[in-house]
């Protein structure tokens, strides 16, 4: 059997190569050290806002409207509705009556009336001759926007018993519920 012939060249060569081999082999396994760190922050404290919306300084005011009705006649009462929550918002306002007398009336809102014997005076009118029904029915929406604790708008409700209201109405009683749906920012 023939061994190959090595020439002494040859042979420096691939010891050259392999010994550089080597040397970058270890040099890239010394250099692949893995090098982390890690840093951690913990927010300050931090608070919800809350919405809160009152009519007349509650959640639930109840009212009654001044005086007897007749066909023809109105009745009025200011609601303020007030903003005691932590942020602004706008609100939306429904009206709907239970009642078949409620039902009956029509109403009339005014942002910033008064009341001024039996009418709402003054003021910008932001609904007129609405018909009340037992579904509610909105009369001002997207209302405001009210400043956060302290934010009011004064609103008068104004109902008139309309002149052809029917004389089974005579001698009854009824009542509306107005309904305030706030929406934050």
């Amino acid at each position: 059997m023939n061994r190959p012939r090595w020439s002494p060249g040859t042979s420096r060569r691939v010891r050259a190569l392999l010994t550089c081999g080597v040397l970058l082999t270890t040099g890239a396994i010394g250099t692949t050290a893995l090098w982390s760190t890690t840093a951690a922050t913990t927010s300050g404290t931090f608070t919800t806002a809350n919405l809160e919306i009152k009519a007349n300084g509650s959640v639930a005011h109840t009212f009654a409207f001044p005086g007897a009705l007749l066909p023809g006649n109105t009745t009025a009462y200011v609601v303020n509705v007030q903003n005691t929550g932590s942020v602004q918002f706008r609100y939306d306002a429904k009206v709907s009556s239970s009642t078949v007398l409620g039902r009956a009336m029509r109403l009339r809102v005014v942002s910033g009336g008064t009341v001024s014997g039996s009418t709402c005076s003054g003021g910008t009118q932001i609904a007129s001759d609405l018909a009340i029904t037992a579904g509610a029915v909105a009369f001002a929406t997207s209302r405001g926007p009210l400043a956060a604790t302290t934010g009011t708008e004064a609103l008068c409700m104004q109902l008139t018993l309309p002149s052809t209201a029917a004389g089974s109405l005579a001698g009854t009683s009824g009542s509306v519920t107005f309904t305030f749906d706030a929406t934050g920012p």
